[in-house]
Parts: C-alpha cells; structure tokens; sequence
C-alpha cells in the first residue's frame, strides 16, 4: 500500500502528461443551434469522493435541466453519496459510483468503466476541467459533443460551481460569455418531511425558542481551525449574542474542537444534517464539505477561510452566503460582521 502511495505523484504527472492534448469537439459550434428538445441524455463527469465537490455539481445540473428539458443526466462520481445528494433531481438518471480505491477494486472499476464509454449521449461535459481522470472518461465518452473547458477563450467565473456553467454557455449560445450572470444555488432539494424532522430534532436540542447558530468546528487538512481559535471565537460569540444557542454539528469521526461544550448533533444521514441546518438561523464553519451542505439550505451561511484554500474558487455563494479570511480581521470583527446583517 505504501508502495502504491509512492507512486501518486507519479501517476498524477503521468496522467496531465496524457490528458493535456485533450480538447474540445471540434463540432461545438453545431451544438448553439441544436434542438433543445432532442436532446436525450447527457454525460457529466467529475470522478471525485469529497462532499463539497459532488455538491457543487448542483448548479450545473440545474442549468442542463433548464436548456434541455427532456435531458436525463448521468453522473460519473466516486463513492456513493451522489445517490443521496441527488435523489430528487428528476433529471438525474444514473449515478456512476466508482470505486474511491481503483486498484484495491479492479474489477468493480473496470465494469463501471465500460458501461460508461459504452454508452451514447449527445453531450458529455467535465465537472471540473483540471480533473485528469475526469478528462479521460470524457475522452472515452461516445458523445456527440464534448465540453471539456472553455477553449483558449477566457471565462466569466472563477468558482469551482459556476466555471463548467460558463463552459456549457459559451458554445450554446454561439460563444456569448456575457448571456447570463445569474446562478443556480446549491440545492437538495429537501422535502417538506425532512425539513420538519429537522425541526423536531433542533427543537429536541434545546428548551427555549432562542435563534441558534450552528457551528462545524471540522475540517481536512490545513483547512482545519485550531481548538484554541474555536474556543476563543465561540466564547466571544457568545459573549455577544447571549440570547442564542449554539449547536454543534459533529464529523463523521464523532470529534470536537471545543471539547463538545455546547449542545450538539451527530448523524450519518447528510440530508438529516442538511434538514437540521435549514431549522437554524445561522451557519459558521471553516472550508469543508459540510459548509456546501450548509449552502445547500436557506440559513444564512459564513465559511471561515484561513489561506489554505482560495474563496474565489470554493466559497458558499448566493444570498446570504459569505467567505471570510480569517487572517484580514479579528474575531471581534468577525462578530460585528455578523451583528451587521441582523441574521440574529
């Protein structure tokens, strides 16, 4: 396994070696006067496990869904949460789940493979154009159109959620950058059921009727605040909103970096945890998977950035949804900032 290991970076290289001749089909300029309506299904591809990632995938889909009504969409993506995330999207037909460790299941990833690239559809489109396996399954794609980028033409958005968008937009509407600024958020779409059980739990947390401020104090790599800074924001936080209620939403991993001091929730299911942050009135984390759920809701949302991630490509996005780099202002500031937009 260390072996293995050893030879990603070798992989890695070897695999933009292979994949930076790869562009877009030369036909895309067919594709801005296409019927709408006949076009059946389509290939999106972005073979990653993490969270955030397949969440962000949320705006692209909804866009496809509004240019081609009648379109079924297959996703190409690791692990299995897809299936939840997107189990109510109408125009999501199949998830291809690959395996998160191909060599440890060969067999498994070989099989999903070929289903893949056995199958026709009329367009196929990258996730993310840097994704070297993404663009091979996108090279393999019997499509008839293939987006992989934007060609050498720049583009409007820098966000990893809105830069495949502008990819799609710029060939189907005749090389117009410029048609739309306009988004879709993420969304779950979360029914009326899931949202009120969200609501019992919230409610079953605590004995009053306080706005509450959720809190995910988890994050992977560098991206992850210390304790010391948690328990120094959350005691100023308090401090300042003394009529609220903090809850804090637990990792996978069942850890906390204010030593599970405040009222806390812990579950498997993402779109229970999703359902408990829409019952809340406020959302603050660093940059995590979590912090794209919370997005996905319609409770105000701040991702606490500390430089190991750049928030033009990764920040939550739409209203009421904020970046903040920690290192530009102190915690006091952080509060008022908050205080500001009278979410308590």
């Amino acid at each position: 396994m260390q072996f293995l290991k050893k030879l990603n970076p070798l992989k890695r290289k070897l695999f933009k070696s292979l994949t930076a001749s790869f562009k877009n089909s030369k036909n895309l300029k067919e594709l801005s006067s296409i019927n709408p309506n006949k076009v059946t299904r389509i290939l999106l591809v972005r073979p990653n496990h993490r969270l955030g990632n397949q969440l962000l995938l949320s705006p692209l889909i909804q866009v496809l869904h509004h240019e081609f009504p009648h379109a079924k969409v297959d996703l190409v993506v690791n692990g299995g949460i897809s299936d939840i995330l997107y189990a109510n999207y109408p125009n999501v037909n199949h998830v291809y789940n690959l395996p998160k460790k191909p060599f440890k299941n060969l067999g498994n990833y070989i099989r999903v493979s070929y289903k893949i690239i056995s199958t026709k559809y009329t367009l196929a489109i990258a996730g993310e154009s840097r994704s070297n396996s993404g663009k091979i399954f996108l090279k393999l794609s019997r499509s008839k159109f293939k987006i992989f980028n934007c060609g050498s033409r720049p583009i409007q958005a820098i966000h990893m959620a809105k830069k495949p968008i502008d990819n799609l937009r710029f060939f189907l509407h005749k090389n117009q950058l410029s048609i739309s600024n306009n988004y879709p958020k993420i969304d779950l779409k979360l029914t009326d059921k899931e949202i009120s059980k969200g609501r019992q739990i919230t409610q079953s947390c605590f004995k009053n009727n306080l706005p509450i401020i959720a809190i995910f104090t988890n994050a992977t790599g560098d991206k992850k605040l210390s304790k010391a800074w948690w328990n120094d924001f959350t005691a100023t936080l308090i401090k300042a909103f003394p009529n609220t209620n903090i809850l804090e939403i637990l990792p996978k991993e069942n850890t906390s970096q204010v030593n599970f001091k405040y009222s806390h929730f812990y579950s498997k299911d993402l779109r229970e945890i999703a359902a408990v942050i829409e019952n809340c009135n406020l959302y603050l984390s660093a940059d995590c998977g979590v912090m794209h759920l919370a997005s996905a809701t319609n409770t105000p949302t701040v991702g606490l950035f500390n430089g190991a991630t750049n928030p033009e490509i990764y920040a939550p996005y739409g209203e009421n949804k904020f970046a903040i780099d920690i290192n530009k202002f102190s915690n006091n500031k952080l509060i008022k900032h908050i205080a500001d937009k009278q979410w308590l």
